[in-house]
């Protein structure tokens, strides 16, 4: 086989691999995490899949995570209101244990139940629900 042939083989494999593993390392932006046995699903509000390379730089306002029914929604510590979010492509939110939990893609916990979160970032959408940026999110366990 010639050299250039080789090469051009060598190359276009690496690529495949890479393109593979960059595919098997996004899927869950598009699945989800896995929810944990013995837990329920709750109803959260996500942003559509993609990869987000820039965000608006507003911060959300101290923020309690709670559930409502099915829900998982975020409470104002301030006001007490809740508060409209909508969550990174990926983002699940499941209650295990009689609390609510809210996971980014790969599972890692963002906050559980009772939680305060107080480094959301991300803007105002048009809904004006607060459309939290997927870059720089603190996990519970960090």
């Amino acid at each position: 086989m010639p050299r250039a042939r080789t090469v051009g083989l060598s190359i276009a494999v690496v690529v495949v691999i890479v393109v593979v593993a960059a595919a098997w390392r996004l899927a869950p932006l598009w699945t989800g995490p896995a929810i944990p046995e013995g837990a329920a699903r709750l109803q959260i509000a996500t942003q559509s899949p993609g990869l987000t390379f820039g965000c608006a730089t507003a911060l959300l306002s101290p923020a309690r995570v709670s559930s409502a029914g099915d829900d998982l929604i975020l409470v104002s510590v301030e006001s007490g209101d809740t508060m409209p979010v909508i969550w990174p492509s990926g983002f699940g939110a499941w209650r295990v244990g009689g609390g609510a939990v809210v996971a980014d893609p790969w599972g890692g916990v963002v906050g559980r139940e009772g939680d305060v979160l107080d480094s959301l970032s991300g803007g105002v959408g048009s809904d004006d629900a607060f459309v939290i940026c997927p870059l720089g999110i603190v996990h519970a366990d960090d």
